[in-house]
């Protein structure tokens, strides 16, 4: 589905997007009040919508070359009634008469919207991919990585914008069980489809282990170094840390949608196991 390096770009953004939305329906639904804290909460919350919102516009890009399927449809209905949720939510933070009841409404259909997109086009990229291989574990994946790039921007906006420095080492347990999550899942899919060095596409088998090392190298390990660093030792410069793993995160799921699509570009090698095309 995806031949192109912005094509790539455009999807892994707009998964960020749409994982980002997952984080903030559930937050934004289970914290509310009118404290001080909730109040700034509140004003974070509004600037994430913004910035989830505008990533996930690019779906629209990454859709273009999406085979004409039922997941075609979910993931366009889904991606319009999160784009719905988002601008009511906004509406509702926004507004001086704020309505708790509402915005757990409205918060609970973005948090919804933004999953079904996620596995609905987890289920479209394992209909194109590499023919003659399992590709069950494709739709899992492409949620753990939403919801790992998704927390990734989260923890960098409140990085951003939270004052002080109490709370900006807090999330690094959780992005470090997401980032084993996300490796678990990744290796699970290779090697269910003959281990790391399995050719497949154009590629050998040397270019392939290569390119599959680079994908965890980039896409965990370095996040994973981050996270650890940023635990460890919080005064090191906290908010540019948090902005260095999400950078990671996201240059690690282009690489990622690059390999996935050359993977799909011609056969698999000899004695795979056959396709369970969950389409």
């Amino acid at each position: 589905m995806l031949r192109h390096p912005w094509q790539a770009l455009c999807a892994v953004l707009s998964s960020a997007g749409l994982g980002l939305s997952i984080w903030l329906g559930i937050s934004i639904a289970l914290l509310q009040g009118r404290g001080t804290d909730m109040v700034l909460l509140r004003s974070m919350q509004h600037d994430g919508l913004v910035v989830a919102g505008l990533l996930v516009l690019l779906a629209v890009v990454a859709l273009r070359k999406a085979p004409a399927t039922r997941w075609r449809t979910i993931n366009t209905a889904s991606l319009l009634l999160t784009l719905a949720a988002t601008a009511s939510l906004l509406v509702l933070l926004a507004g001086k008469a704020f309505d708790p009841g509402w915005t757990a409404v409205a918060a609970a259909l973005l948090t919804v919207g933004a999953l079904t997109a996620v596995l609905a086009a987890g289920m479209l990229q394992a209909a194109s991919g590499c023919q003659g291989w399992r590709q069950q574990m494709v739709p899992p994946n492409a949620l753990a990585y939403a919801l790992l790039a998704g927390s990734a921007l989260l923890f960098a906006l409140l990085a951003l914008k939270w004052p002080g420095q109490g709370l900006l080492s807090a999330p690094a347990p959780s992005l470090i069980m997401l980032l084993l999550v996300m490796a678990a899942l990744k290796l699970l899919y290779w090697f269910e489809n003959g281990g790391l060095g399995t050719a497949a596409g154009h590629s050998t088998e040397a270019e392939s282990l290569r390119l599959r090392l680079l994908v965890l190298a980039v896409l965990v390990l370095v996040p994973l170094s981050l996270a650890c660093a940023a635990f460890t030792w919080p005064q090191a410069a906290p908010r540019l840390g948090w902005w260095l793993i999400a950078a990671a995160v996201l240059a690690g799921g282009v690489l990622e949608q690059v390999l996935l699509a050359a993977e799909a570009s011609g056969q698999s090698v000899a004695g795979a196991d056959p396709a369970t095309s969950p389409a």
